[in-house]
């Protein structure tokens, strides 16, 4: 028997699936084809989801502490003990903490946010993701939209900023190797090649870019367009294009180019392909290039050059950086939500020990000891909180720390709807396989928690259905629950371009440039030349990674020239030495890497000696509030066998 349902990854692609039962009761996961993006195929991400519902360390009962191990304990037990703990401190609700995070996504992920703001406890602001690009595009346009990802396909040219698709996105790589062959353009501009690292070419041109420093590539280019003129019909849709361009035509090019370490004709290329009329130009946006602490400058001046070379509002064209996952859900299922005080997410580790009188935590969603900055402060931080519970299926790093791990049902053994932050489709994630063991849906879980705490709770059709009450989903069908759950996904009927003649959702209508300033990147020393970029892992998503798939040594991979200047062999053992700490690795040497950078990737976990996190510092973006983790200066260290 075939189920609709869908991947609840952080992931744009949120991919339509069908899970197929057999009669022995076998289990098999492959793409929906009638799924316009999906198009019948999924990532090895989410076909690692059977193998992780199957896992034989999946905790699928609730486990108490008991000294330095855990006991298994009934349900009954442990949320009696938690609703007893949440009870003394109802009159003081900033001693209660609340961290959320997104390693699954959906409508009903967010019933922990709607319970904690009933209690008003503390919660989190800030990201570790993508807020810099949120906020800085919000700045820009006036609020976060793209054009529709059908629009890729009627670019002349698409300037590729970053974003390594190949393994962030196996539907956008698909996407741009079909514009290829269209005739278009591809140019990829970031500190290393991931077609290269990979054997995969899907760019005319790789352009390799000193670490952070995309600002004043940007700026280059909208130097020598303005030297060019830009039209009074783009100049007049802008609320400050004359002040920031007078700022523009003083910079000095030689400048701009030693610092972002482009050649002139690297720049000329770029120029030629940005200032040709009637040339429809797409710009994507990556993720990381707005993980330093000038990221949000970054994405800003890219905005800044698609503006300005007439690359906003029409077809084929655009700045792609994303749409709100939520945008098409109604959200006031949880209205008169408050919060007592909100702690910084890239710095939490010093906010909790700074705060001093944390007694209790919820955490679920996010391994979060592992995947914040300072990672060793952040266990250190876990241990001063009385009471520690954590929603998790397996012992990670912060379930370790916990007094109380509630197992939570993974996909497939749980319903939701979700959208996607690429392409304007909803998807319904259907519960297609009894839940393992005791393990609950997380909204099973928290309704049962505020049942012993009396507050009142909605029920899951009835958030379900008030979600999918919006006016892009409205018109299309008269009970959109009933219809997505049949079909497993539904279209909606935004724009196709955003920002159409050039109308942007400022009150006055016109878009914002940044204000006149370009910040110096944060300097290498000599105790510390090198960026640390801890980059996305190609085969599962952020820590969700099987602790047998984490018994290699963490491999970091360097330019060879950069190897020989710190006297390190190839293959050798090696420290990366920060700041605050370091860790060793297997080197291997690779010129698809800048020679300023190393790379490692990202998720691999504490007690397995494979977290970057363990030695990044709690820096923060310029914009958003965002973790900077690739403003990290580190060293290589070779160890003497």
């Amino acid at each position: 028997m075939e189920h609709f349902s869908a991947c609840t990854l952080d992931c744009p692609d949120v991919c339509s699936t069908i899970v197929e039962i057999d009669e022995q009761g076998n289990t098999s996961i492959k793409g929906n084809p009638a799924h316009p993006v999906t198009q019948g195929y999924t990532c090895k991400k989410g076909k690692h989801a059977l193998a992780r519902i199957n896992a034989p360390d999946r905790i699928t009962t609730p486990l108490m502490r008991d000294g330095a191990t855990f006991a298994p304990v009934s349900w009954e037990k442990a949320l009696n003990a938690i609703a007893n703990k949440i009870s003394t401190l109802r009159s003081t609700p900033e001693r209660m903490l609340h961290v959320r995070g997104f390693g699954f996504h959906g409508v009903l992920a967010d019933t922990s946010r709607y319970l904690f703001g009933q209690l008003e406890a503390s919660s989190t602001h800030g990201a570790l993701c993508d807020n810099a690009i949120i906020e800085s595009c919000i700045l820009d346009f006036g609020e976060l939209d793209q054009n529709s990802y059908t629009e890729l396909l009627n670019a002349d040219c698409i300037v590729n900023w970053g974003r390594d698709v190949l393994r962030s996105s196996i539907h956008t790589a698909a996407l741009l190797k079909d514009a290829q062959n269209n005739g278009c353009q591809l140019i990829s501009i970031s500190p290393v090649s991931p077609e290269e690292g990979m054997r995969i070419h899907v760019s005319n041109t790789h352009i390799q870019i000193r670490p952070g420093t995309d600002r004043f590539l940007a700026a280059a280019i909208i130097r020598r367009l303005s030297e060019a003129g830009i039209p009074n019909t783009i100049l007049n849709r802008t609320s400050n294009g004359s002040e920031f361009l007078a700022f523009i035509k003083k910079l000095d090019e030689k400048k701009l180019l030693d610092a972002c370490g482009i050649r002139s004709e690297e720049l000329n290329t770029l120029v030629e392909i940005y200032g040709k009329e009637n040339c429809a130009v797409s710009s994507i946006l990556g993720w990381g290039l707005q993980r330093y602490t000038y990221g949000g400058e970054n994405v800003r001046y890219i905005n800044a050059l698609s503006m300005l070379s007439g690359n906003i509002g029409k077809k084929g064209a655009g700045s792609y950086g994303g749409v709100s996952t939520g945008r098409n859900f109604d959200s006031t299922w949880r209205s008169g939500s408050k919060t007592a005080r909100k702690l910084l997410t890239p710095k939490l580790a010093d906010e909790i020990l700074d705060a001093g009188d944390i007694e209790f935590l919820w955490c679920d969603g996010t391994n979060a000891v592992n995947q914040t900055p300072e990672a060793n402060k952040m266990a250190k931080a876990f241990n001063t909180i009385d009471m520690v519970v954590v929603v998790d299926a397996f012992m990670n790093d912060t379930a370790k720390r916990a007094d109380i791990i509630l197992p939570c049902a993974l996909i497939y053994e749980r319903e939701d709807i979700l959208g996607s932050y690429f392409h304007n489709y909803i998807q319904h994630s259907a519960k297609v396989i009894t839940p393992r063991g005791e393990a609950r849906a997380d909204y099973d879980i928290i309704k049962d928690l505020a049942n012993r705490l009396s507050i009142p709770f909605p029920e899951r059709d009835e958030i379900l259905t008030t979600a999918l009450n919006t006016k892009p989903i409205t018109n299309l069908t008269k009970n959109p629950l009933e219809k997505i759950r049949r079909q497993g996904f539904l279209p909606t009927d935004w724009p196709t371009v955003a920002f159409k003649d050039m109308q942007f959702k400022h009150p006055d209508g016109k878009y914002r440039f940044p204000d006149p300033v370009l910040h110096d990147e944060l300097k290498a020393s000599v105790d510390f030349p090198l960026s640390l970029l801890s980059l996305i892992n190609k085969d599962f998503e952020h820590s969700q990674i099987p602790a047998d798939k984490q018994q290699e040594q963490l491999k970091a991979y360097v330019y060879p020239a950069t190897l020989t200047q710190s006297n390190i062999e190839p293959d050798a053992q090696a420290y990366i030495v920060s700041p605050i700490g370091k860790i060793q690795v297997q080197v291997v040497a690779d010129t698809s890497v800048h020679p300023e950078a190393v790379i490692v990737r990202r998720g691999g976990w504490m007690m397995f000696n494979r977290c970057p996190n363990t030695i990044i510092e709690a820096h923060v973006t310029d914009i958003g509030w965002n973790a900077a983790y690739y403003s990290q200066r580190v060293r290589l260290e070779p160890i003497e066998q």
